[in-house]
């Protein structure tokens, strides 16, 4: 109850910011930067009441958020949630921050875990395989040197380092708004009252539809070299403009990615084809200039072959039609189709759609100078580099359909990486044509598991007229001797009928072969076996004809005493005491003897 009166008078005290509380009215994407001068001043928190029906948000999420509020914690959705939900886009996962330590959490949730190095974070699992990011708010960091705003962004020796490695200090949720970022990712959902929190103005931008770092870009660009990608990135996929004074500090500043982790760069270039605009993205970092610095490796081959980017650009469009579709696009994928612009004419693919066959080629030294010093500094995992490698080598091998053999064709599909390959062969032949479209619709007939019809020859009397017929296997029998003769001419003819396979079948045994037993029989084979011996007036105990070991004849007890009576089974014990070994004693021993 208490709380609730603390809640209600703040909220009171912040009556005058609810004239702003107007609902978000999105303006057409401006094609040029628009420079908005920030608020020279912060004046604390804005609070909008602008409920989101709860049908649009996770209900573990918000079963998370109202449990904390009942430990007294506060707790709000924060980040891209918030962001997607106010410009009518369906969020990826909700993330969760709140004043409670990592340990707080684990204590109010059994299903949770904590996790990470650098900053800890809470984890909290559901049955169906969600996980809900609950992390703790943080506090902004203080780092910057005055000198550094007083010198235009230099400290004293021309250079200074503002790169982030370590922030660990927990703060209150003003400063966890402020360190963020961007302001459209600055945003706080109170689950309880319905209210956007906005710390740094980013309703206004997300009304604009800008990309605006919190504070000054080249200091923020700077401390994280990845928020240049993440500034592409969401540009890309909101259909934002980046603001002018971000932009111009990004320009200034793309020379620091590689100061960043080599594994967030390599995360970052995989959000980028699996947020849906691939295209959209790899066109902005082409424009900034920013794709030469994130694959210096491949730069220099897309300037040599700039005719073929075009091919790049469909398979980026390939990779957002199969997000859109519910699909994954795996990182080999990815690869593969960044180096294809680079290898298409070694691979057999021309620009005017003909393929052509290049058998004994070498795809692995091919893609080596290429592949290996990529994957070497962004850490890409041998599965994936595998991945990359297996879908070029497909490639090779399935252009043209008419040199491939029938025994490779169901190869080629059973393995891992056919269907990447196939998808990447429809989109080039959808924008190639030619004979990449004839092939890629061969290999779809095959991926069917429908018998692919031939593709047409390419002469009737050339080197390839025969190459679509199937090969025969040659009988064992002899060489070159077919079923129709010792030369086989009926079998190698065109118009002779495909050979029928007869299954050996063997007739029943109904006589006896001469030094083999008759047929089966029960009677002759139980009267096989070996026979009883019939011991007449034996002693009945023993029915396998044993003779009893007769005592000597000085020890025979006399007739009709006990000892005679207990005779059999005396003897049987002196049998098992004999066949004990004997225990050998040492010569020291007094009771040792020696004969």
């Amino acid at each position: 109850m208490l709380k609730r009166i603390r809640d209600l008078l703040s909220f009171g005290t912040r009556s005058r910011e609810l004239e702003d509380a107007a609902p978000l009215v999105t303006a057409p994407p401006s094609p040029e930067p628009i420079a908005v001068p920030a608020p020279p001043v912060h004046l604390g928190p804005r609070v909008v009441h602008q409920p989101i029906p709860e049908e649009d948000l996770d209900p573990d999420a918000v079963k998370i958020v109202r449990r904390l509020s009942r430990f007294d914690h506060t707790a709000y959705l924060v980040g891209g949630c918030v962001r997607d939900l106010l410009i009518g886009r369906r969020p990826k996962d909700f993330d969760i921050a709140t004043t409670a330590t990592p340990r707080q959490v684990r204590r109010a949730f059994s299903n949770c875990r904590i996790i990470g190095r650098r900053f800890r974070l809470a984890h909290v699992y559901f049955q169906n395989g969600k996980v809900i990011e609950v992390a703790t708010f943080r506090a902004r960091d203080v780092r910057e040197p005055e000198e550094f705003a007083e010198n235009g962004g230099e400290g004293e020796d021309g250079d200074a380092d503002l790169l982030i490695r370590d922030d660990n200090v927990f703060g209150t949720p003003e400063e966890d708004a402020l360190r963020r970022d961007f302001t459209i990712n600055a945003l706080f959902y109170d689950v309880n009252s319905g209210n956007v929190i906005d710390h740094a103005d980013g309703l206004t931008d997300l009304r604009r539809k800008l990309v605006r770092t919190i504070g000054d870009p080249k200091v923020r660009f700077r401390e994280d070299p990845i928020r240049i990608l993440r500034a592409v990135k969401f540009a890309a996929r909101l259909g934002f403009t980046i603001e002018a004074e971000t932009r111009a500090a990004l320009l200034a500043t793309r020379a620091e990615i590689p100061k960043a982790a080599p594994p967030r760069i390599l995360e970052e270039i995989n959000r980028f084809c699996r947020g849906g605009a691939a295209r959209a993205s790899f066109d902005l970092l082409h424009d900034t200039g920013v794709l030469e610095i994130l694959l210096p490796e491949l730069a220099p081959a897309y300037a040599e072959h700039r005719e073929r980017l075009p091919e790049l650009h469909a398979l980026l469009d390939a990779m957002d039609a199969r997000i859109a579709a519910g699909g994954e696009v795996e990182t080999g994928w990815i690869l593969a189709a960044l180096l294809f612009p680079a290898l298409a004419e070694r691979l057999g693919f021309h620009a005017d759609g003909r393929v052509q066959g290049r058998r004994g080629l070498q795809v692995r030294e091919m893609v080596e100078p290429f592949l290996r010093p990529l994957s070497l500094r962004l850490r890409v995992s041998r599965r994936d580099q595998e991945h990359a490698r297996q879908i070029l080598l497909a490639l090779q091998r399935m252009v043209p359909a008419r040199q491939v053999r029938r025994s490779l064709v169901h190869a080629l599909v059973r393995r891992p990486a056919f269907a990447d390959a196939l998808a990447t062969l429809r989109c080039l032949g959808a924008h190639l044509g030619g004979e990449v479209a004839e092939t890629a619709a061969f290999w779809a007939e095959a991926a069917a598991g429908r018998e692919p019809a031939a593709p047409p020859q390419a002469s009737p009397g050339g080197a390839d007229a025969g190459a679509a017929e199937p090969r025969r296997r040659r009988r064992r029998g002899g060489r070159g001797r077919g079923r129709g003769g010792e030369t086989g001419g009926a079998e190698t003819s065109a118009e002779a009928a495909p050979p029928v396979r007869r299954e050996r079948v063997r007739p029943p045994r109904t006589e006896a072969r001469p030094g083999m037993p008759p047929p089966w029989d029960d009677n002759y084979f139980f009267a096989a076996l070996p026979t009883v011996p019939d011991l007449g007036d034996a002693d009945p105990g023993d029915r396998y004809g044993a003779t009893t070991v007769a005592a000597p004849a000085e020890e025979a007890p006399a007739e009709g005493t006990a000892a005679q009576a207990d005779a059999p089974e005396n003897a049987g014990n002196r049998r098992r005491r004999r066949r004990r070994p004997r225990r050998r004693r040492p010569a020291g021993d007094p009771g040792h003897t020696t004969e």
